[in-house]
């Protein structure tokens, strides 16, 4: 149930992402809309870099010491408060996969392009709701499997 239900979650974050990938590349191929040429400053790169560390890695480990200190005290917590902190923990770091469609669109250079990039696949992959990440978070917070 915790699973599908983050699963749901995940994937109505991903799917728009990625048609946009393939609508902005589609796009740029059939000369629908060029490629930005104009040089941007290392200002704009560097921004870019930053906020996809910052949603893919900082803020999911900020929001995640957050909750750990939250809920230290209790034996258990209940399955709902562990699906709304697993949701917004979910939407936080899947933010940072949009960062790339900024990317391409302004066609920074390889080095901020591919950082941002792998950066961004690291969420992608990291909180995919897996069956072991799942059990594992569940024995983490102490949530009784008779409540999932």
């Amino acid at each position: 149930m915790i699973r599908e239900e983050l699963k749901k979650i995940y994937l109505k974050l991903l799917f728009p992402f990625l048609i946009l990938i393939v609508l902005i590349y589609l796009g740029q191929f059939l000369g629908i809309f060029g490629r930005i040429e104009k040089e941007f400053g290392k200002a704009l790169s560097v921004t870019l870099l930053v906020l996809t560390a910052l949603f893919s890695v900082a803020l999911p480990i900020f929001y995640r010491s957050l909750f750990a200190n939250k809920v230290k005290d209790m034996k258990s917590i209940t399955v709902n408060e562990f699906l709304k902190f697993e949701k917004n923990l979910i939407i936080i770091a899947m933010i940072a996969p949009y960062f790339v469609v900024f990317t391409v669109l302004l066609n920074l250079s390889g080095f901020y392009f591919g950082t941002i990039v792998i950066i961004a696949l690291y969420a992608v992959y990291y909180y995919y709701p897996s069956e072991k990440r799942v059990k594992f978070e569940k024995k983490l917070f102490r949530i009784s499997e008779l409540e999932s």
